[in-house]
This record gives structure tokens, sequence and C-alpha cells, in this order.
């Protein structure tokens, strides 16, 4: 169990705070205990109540830097399938996104990068869609790196590219 001051990992959040845990009942509800945090990435403040025994929202602990860099080397790009279909490749990237396993989207950036370097080489202008997929996946990534290595977001792309084994 987290406690209050703790900073996690939120699934679809990034990077949270936790300011409270106490017992609330919302809309007559029986009375649960929640996380009540804050993000600390979001560009509007807003507050979180996350069910202290919610299966659908699991909060991760934030990794140590040697968590990340063995994390980073142990990426394969080839573990994600490139879909030539956009709608199912859009709904199968989303699903590995908001699925939560920090490896699996190191792996989606760097997989993304790669076929974006090749579609500009071939003249080519990298899709809108795909665009959306790769920044979506960088800002929960980089949320969570910058945090732990205290670093600005836009060194997380160096620091990555210095470990990953592509």
């Amino acid at each position: 169990m987290f406690e209050t001051g703790n900073v996690v990992l939120h699934p679809s959040e990034g990077v949270c705070e936790i300011d409270d845990v106490r017992s609330e009942r919302f809309d007559g509800s029986k009375k649960r205990t929640y996380y009540v945090m804050h993000p600390l990435y979001a560009k509007i403040k807003s507050t979180l109540f996350v069910p202290v025994d919610s299966d659908k929202i699991v909060l991760q602990k934030m990794p140590t830097k040697d968590e990340i860099i063995e994390l980073i080397k142990s990426v394969s790009v080839e573990s994600i399938e490139w879909i030539d279909n956009s709608t199912l490749r859009k709904d199968a990237f989303m699903h590995i996104i908001y699925n939560g396993d920090t490896k699996d989207i190191v792996a989606l950036i760097a997989k993304l990068h790669m076929r974006k370097k090749e579609v500009e080489t071939a003249g080519k202008k990298f899709s809108a869609t795909d665009s959306k997929i790769l920044k979506e996946a960088e800002k929960r990534v980089y949320q969570e790196f910058s945090y732990v290595l205290n670093t600005d977001e836009k060194n997380i792309p160096e620091f990555i590219l210095k470990y990953l084994n592509v």
C-alpha cells in the first residue's frame, strides 16, 4: 500500500503524487478507501481518486535509475510487430501505451522512430496518426524517466539511445 507523499505511476495520467489516503462514499455507494492524488505533469490541475483495492487502475511504484537502464538495455524492437492497416495499428499501439508496460512502450517508441526515418528517407510523410501515437508514448515514458533521473524531458531521448540496443 502506498502512503501520502509517495510518487507513483498512474496507467493513464502518468507520474502522480499521493496527497492523502482516505475513506469516501461517492454516489451513495459503500464507503471505500481511496488514494487522493494529483498528476505532476498535468497542464490543468486535477485531483484523482483511485480506490486502494482497484483491479482496473493499478498504480506502480517509480523505478530507480538502475532499473530504468536495465529496462532500456533489455528492450527488443522486434517485439513490436508493424501492422500495415492503420486502424488496426492504432488500436494495437494504443493498447501497448495504456497497458502500462514501460519496456513495451520504449520498444514502441524505438519502432516508430525507425519507421519514421524509413518513411522520410523514402521522401514520404510520417502519418499524423503514427505521430500522435509516438507523442503519446513519449509523453508517458519521458515523464516517468525525467522524474526519476531528475532531468528535463528533452534529455530523455538521448539517454534512451545511449542504452538502447538497436
